[in-house]
């Protein structure tokens, strides 16, 4: 008698497991759909004249690497970080170049290509000696000291588009 029980509920427990679906679509949980939010696009019309707040926060930007990058070379810490220090400050320089107009470009140009010389020296000799490392944190502050002499927003607004 136990043994006829035990066989119909094995019986009664296969047919209701396996019943119309399959097994596995029984046991797994469906996906949430989720509802994608609308995107609203707000249309303005932007000054052509860049602003004086853009032209600060480039120029503190370009200021900020060159120190950064000056301290990671005076500390000897890693090639890494003085690449990025070198490449940041080369972009937010570029992005202020975008600013001034032929003129500015004209004058810009030179500390421009002074300080991709500056990369390419890091990026050439990625552990220099004490004497090279010395030699670039020199330019580099020779470097920063010109920028920061000819390129302020009062002295840069006469070349802005």
């Amino acid at each position: 008698m136990a043994r006829k029980i035990t066989i119909f509920f094995l019986i009664l427990t296969i047919f209701s497991v396996s019943g119309c679906t399959t097994l596995r679509k029984k046991f797994v949980r469906k996906k949430k759909h989720q509802v994608e939010t609308p995107v609203y696009v707000d249309f303005k019309t932007y000054p052509t004249k860049p602003s004086k707040e853009a032209y600060n926060d480039y120029y503190l930007f370009v200021e900020g690497w060159l120190e950064e990058l000056r301290e990671t070379l005076k500390d000897g810490m890693s090639f890494k970080r003085a690449k990025r220090g070198i490449n940041e400050a080369v972009m937010n320089l570029e992005q202020m170049i975008a600013f001034f107009n032929q003129e500015g470009k004209e004058k810009v140009y030179p500390i421009y290509e002074e300080l991709v010389a500056i990369k390419k020296e890091i990026q050439l000799n990625p552990n220099p000696s004490d004497i090279k490392r010395n030699s670039l944190i020199a330019k580099i502050e020779r470097f920063k000291r010109r920028f920061e002499a000819e390129f302020k927003y009062s002295d840069a607004e006469k070349w802005m588009n």
